[in-house]
């Protein structure tokens, strides 16, 4: 009795987390007895252990992890549209100084999945009959239970020919995508599943890089003399179509618009590539030239690589990095170091006081350098500083978190202003500085375009008739300053007009993959001597 009860508790949580999730699970057809049944063998085999003892207090223990698990992949799918994965626990320092962007992702729904384990041990510690039937009988019936439940996963496959185990080789790689994969199995098949992979996960001998394949991304470094500063500024999850926008006749961007209505500033919209590692692939992508991992983020996994960043082969006199964040999200510390930085400012500031940071070292510091400026302001959920805003909406077409999206972008656009304007009021750096901004990631949908807005004193926009990618901004700037290295990027120059095949797209983020896996650059020799 106790072993049918718990089972049952657990099945319904698992169809609530799924139904929280928008992932239907109540149409009445058959796919969605076969989603119950994947549930209800999960829970059977979680709880099998009672089978065979009266102990029941250990149940409490995993009752509560359990929840945590419910909880915390509900948490995952609202800020980021996806489920939690064994590469998430090398994450965890992420959360350091950003618990004020992840608790608003806690609904009070939430709280049914604790009440649950308190019912559970309520009824534990209450019901103190022995229903306790012979193991013979226990086992039998339990048996006969776990058939008839997994029937209609054996039909699907013998009509559709998809593999019976969760486990299979089949779901090795996901492509369907965890929260597929969480709708199909339930959260509690999904953590075995991660559980598994974390223990036993081998990422297979990877074929080296050979020369055939990496020589085109290979020249003669540039003998012509470095040109100019860069400020590089990283937008927190800006999408192309903010640029320009207005509401109630006020300008979501007025900063932005006013570099971009400028004769030597181009607009671009980019399409972005960045996976798990979200603000660090950026990142990668940008100081780099290279592509994300498959699984995992780079920054977390092989922060220890040697990596080609142009910053580490400019002869830039101060290479500052300034994040509005602790210095251990997405090792933010050692990749800083990896990149070729300097002097790493990263604390939990606003990005009013990061601009603040940012314009002293442009006063007090000798030119030439290379500053990178990563915003934190538009981080979702967009609570802390929507009200900072000077943008009022009253009337929207945009829904609430849009509309707080929106004015956490004005509020960076205000302080990225105060530095552009130091910038450009100076007639020596004007005329000497470059200005890129660009966001880092997209954040309401993975196929929006960044922008890429460059300010460049030294050559006029250019038109641009090809879709671009985030790893065009490595190959432009190592193009235009007269980077001194071989490594030329995975991405062409925007003037390229060669547009990209998806296909070819798909090939350099497989090979970037496996330059990153092998350490590639701490055995190739890529930048000329100063």
């Amino acid at each position: 009795m106790y072993y049918a009860f718990l089972v049952i508790l657990t099945l319904l949580q698992t169809i609530v987390a799924n139904q929280m999730m928008d992932l239907s699970v109540f149409e009445m057809r058959p796919y969605t007895i076969r989603l119950w049944s994947n549930y209800l063998v999960a829970a059977m085999v979680l709880w099998s252990p009672m089978l065979f003892t009266r102990k029941r207090r250990w149940t409490y223990v995993v009752s509560l992890l359990l929840d945590i698990w419910f909880i915390g992949n509900l948490m995952y799918f609202r800020s980021y549209g996806d489920v939690l994965n064994r590469w998430c626990l090398q994450n965890v320092s992420n959360l350091d100084g950003i618990w004020s962007s992840i608790l608003p992702f806690l609904r009070w729904g939430d709280l049914l999945f604790p009440c649950v384990t308190i019912l559970w041990i309520a009824f534990s510690e209450t019901i103190q009959r022995d229903f306790l039937l012979p193991l013979w009988k226990r086992i039998s019936i339990a048996c006969v239970a776990f058939i008839i439940c997994c029937t209609p996963q054996a039909l699907i496959h013998k009509k559709a020919e998809l593999p019976i185990s969760p486990f299979d080789s089949y779901y090795a790689d996901l492509s369907m995508g965890r929260v597929w994969y969480m709708h199909t199995f339930g959260a509690i098949t999904h953590l075995a599943n991660e559980t598994i992979n974390l223990i036993a996960h081998r990422e297979g001998e990877v074929t080296p890089v050979s020369s055939g394949e990496i020589d085109q991304f290979i020249d003669t470094p540039h003998n012509v003399p470095e040109q100019g500063n860069l400020l590089l500024i990283l937008f927190e999850s800006l999408e192309d179509w903010t640029i320009g926008l207005e509401i109630d006749g006020q300008e979501v961007t007025p900063q932005l618009n006013r570099l971009v209505a400028h004769p030597m500033t181009g607009h671009y919209p980019m399409k972005a590539q960045v996976k798990e590692g979200k603000s660090s692939d950026a990142q990668l992508i940008i100081f780099n030239g290279l592509l994300p991992i498959k699984n995992g983020a780079a920054s977390m996994r092989y922060a220890g690589n040697a990596y080609p960043s142009f910053v580490k082969y400019s002869n830039a006199r101060t290479k500052r990095l300034f994040a509005a964040y602790s210095y251990h999200m997405w090792n933010q510390h050692m990749n800083a170091l990896a990149y070729g930085f300097d002097t790493l400012y990263a604390e939990n500031v606003s990005d009013c006081v990061l601009a603040d940071s940012v314009i002293l070292t442009i006063k007090r510091n000798p030119t030439p350098f290379i500053y990178t400026m990563v915003t934190m302001a538009s981080h979702s959920p967009f609570l802390e500083y929507a009200d900072s805003s000077s943008l009022e909406i009253t009337h929207s077409e945009y829904d609430e978190a849009k509309t707080r999206y929106l004015q956490c972008v004005h509020y960076t656009d205000s302080a990225l202003g105060r530095v552009i304007n130091t910038i450009l009021t100076d007639p020596k750096l004007a005329n000497s500085t470059r200005i890129i901004i660009t966001g880092d990631h997209p954040i309401f949908d993975l196929g929006t375009p960044v922008p890429f807005i460059i300010y460049d004193p030294y050559l006029s926009p250019v038109s641009v008739a090809r879709p671009l990618y985030q790893m065009d901004i490595y190959s432009t700037l190592v193009e235009r300053m007269h980077i001194a290295t071989s490594w030329q990027g995975l991405g062409k120059n925007i003037v390229d007009t060669c547009a990209y095949k998806e296909e070819e797209v798909r090939m350099l983020e497989s090979m970037s993959d496996r330059i990153i896996q092998t350490d590639f650059f701490s055995k190739k020799f890529v930048v000329s001597a100063h």
